[in-house]
């Protein structure tokens, strides 16, 4: 655990934060399958990138993107949503989740284990969001395991955190 501990350091103290982190098309087709998306729903993919999740969306569904290098920043973004999918930047969670839960009451991210942590996971169900599906799996590029997790508002959540040390 003492390496994890000294990578993450060596990750937060970099001078730009690397969050260009592509998503393998796998992936993105395992997390839009688990999200069950409905004809006309509408849907934000909040960080498009080279477009693996948008571009795989169902064609029933009705989509929208952010993209921050084509001049649309999701923290620009007002609208509502009934999904949001996607690989938020690292170092923006809790930034990203406090916008997301604005837009939307049913979000679906893909994040390091590091990532969902107590604190992050207590913030997420205080604000009204349960835990609903949640899908381990190992990227062999990226660091570490990562979890697909879907929260959806005002639904029961599958686990529970305490955030509290004992």
């Amino acid at each position: 655990m003492a390496s994890v501990s000294k990578t993450m350091k060596k990750i937060q103290l970099r001078d730009t934060p690397n969050d260009v982190v592509y998503t393998p098309l796998p992936v993105a087709e395992l997390m839009i399958k688990i999200c069950d998306i409905k004809d006309g729903d509408t849907v934000l993919d909040p960080s498009r990138g080279k477009g693996v999740f948008y571009d795989n969306l169902p064609s029933g569904c009705i989509k929208s993107y952010c993209e921050i290098t084509d001049g649309k920043d999701f923290f620009n973004c007002n609208e509502r949503y009934d999904l949001i999918i996607g690989n938020p930047p690292f170092s923006m969670w809790n930034k990203w989740l406090e916008h997301t839960m604005k837009l939307t009451d049913k979000f679906c991210y893909i994040m390091g284990i590091i990532n969902m942590n107590e604190k992050r996971l207590d913030y997420i169900f205080k604000n009204g969001f349960g835990l609903t599906h949640m899908h381990l799996l190992t990227v062999k590029s990226w660091f570490a395991c990562s979890i697909i997790c879907v929260f959806e508002k005002n639904k029961p959540s599958i686990m529970n955190v305490s955030p509290t040390a004992f």
